[in-house]
């Protein structure tokens, strides 16, 4: 009974001392400016962060997030921003990105996600080429 409770301890304190790591952020806003999305973020906390990736999901990724940028961590109270060109590209009307922090010591921790609806511009030209043709 005793070995078993040590090796507990053991593991609750290795796994505590392995992720010390935290993040917390002020703001993350995914804002359309154009044909582009513009992500920014601040933090108001960054302890032992390597760097952040965004990552991006569509239907045309299969369903799976890829990464798009990825940043050194700068430290606390310092913005950040990423303007993504490449979304319209796509016929996709659901958007989700999700913002990664990467520890000092490898591990990653999913810091926060967002989704958004879009029509794309190849859609709105459509629309606009149809509306046109009928007035």
């Amino acid at each position: 009974m005793k070995n078993g409770l040590y090796i507990a301890l053991v593991l609750v304190l290795t796994g505590a001392t392995m992720f010390s790591g935290r993040v917390r952020l002020s703001t993350f806003d995914i804002t359309a400016q154009g044909n582009d999305f513009v992500v920014s973020w601040q933090s108001e906390l960054e302890e032992d962060v390597r760097q952040f990736e965004l990552m991006r999901r569509t239907p045309n990724s299969n369903d799976q997030f890829v990464q798009v940028y990825e940043v050194q961590a700068h430290g606390p109270n310092r913005a950040y921003g990423f303007r993504d060109s490449q979304v319209f590209k796509s016929g996709s009307d659901k958007l989700d990105y999700q913002l990664e922090a990467v520890y000092m010591n490898g591990v990653r921790e999913i810091v926060r996600s967002q989704s958004m609806n879009y029509t794309s511009t190849a859609v709105r030209r459509t629309w606009g080429s149809l509306k046109a043709m009928f007035q």
